[in-house]
């Protein structure tokens, strides 16, 4: 698993509170100062959008990667049951720069509890990346795909801390891996375009997913 770093831990671990897989080489991303800041563009509303583009780098998401991954502060399985506007922030990072992102609010309904301390019952706000909200347009091809987070759909959620940076006043997550429930089985949809390295998604039966992630809960409850 490639899990490169490119700026200094401390740095890093602020971007998390953003970038699904920080731990990747997120802040790799275009966009976290004025100079790297895109040309205008129209979006459907007919106003100009300052344009950041994105990319961070994809690493394998398998299950045997997702359920190990030492970054995972929050596993749990949940059902989508709302979505909200479109929300711009940013936050000021460790060396004094700027990250920006738009990003969909998902309100997410706690099923099952894995690892972490979320309650079963709660809920709680996943960062869905990418979009357009004040003047800004958020490009990131390296996220799941808006659809997956439609109301009623249920998810395996792997994510960083519940937290707020600098200008948000609620707190939120960001997933580093996301799979979608489909009858009996599970199917990878932390990349909109299918497995890190372009290949289908990987698709695994439920109850032997399940069965894993209890694994896990034993091993952080030890």
């Amino acid at each position: 698993m490639n899990t490169v770093l490119r700026t200094r831990p401390r740095a890093l671990l602020r971007v998390s509170a953003f970038v699904a897989l920080l731990a990747l080489g997120a802040t790799a991303c275009a966009g976290t100062g004025g100079d790297e800041r895109g040309a205008a563009a129209k979006t459907h509303d007919d106003k100009a959008a300052r344009v950041i583009a994105a990319h961070s780098y994809a690493v394998d998401s398998s299950p045997a990667a997702a359920v190990t991954f030492p970054l995972n502060e929050n596993v749990f399985e949940g059902t989508v049951v709302d979505r909200r506007p479109n929300v711009y922030a940013k936050d000021i990072l460790d060396d004094g720069s700027t990250f920006e992102v738009v990003y969909t609010p998902v309100v997410i309904r706690v099923d099952e509890v894995y690892k972490g301390g979320l309650s079963k019952g709660s809920e709680v706000v996943v960062r869905s990346m990418g979009g357009t909200a004040d003047g800004v347009r958020y490009d990131i091809e390296e996220a799941p795909a808006k659809d997956t987070f439609g109301t009623g759909v249920e998810l395996f959620v792997f994510a960083t801390d519940n937290e707020a940076v600098d200008s948000e006043t609620d707190p939120a997550m960001t997933p580093n891996f996301l799979y979608r429930k489909t009858g009996d089985t599970v199917i990878d949809a932390t990349y909109a375009a299918g497995a890190h390295d372009g290949s289908p998604a990987d698709r695994i039966g439920r109850a032997e997913f399940q069965r894993k992630l209890r694994a896990l809960s034993n091993r952080t409850a030890s």
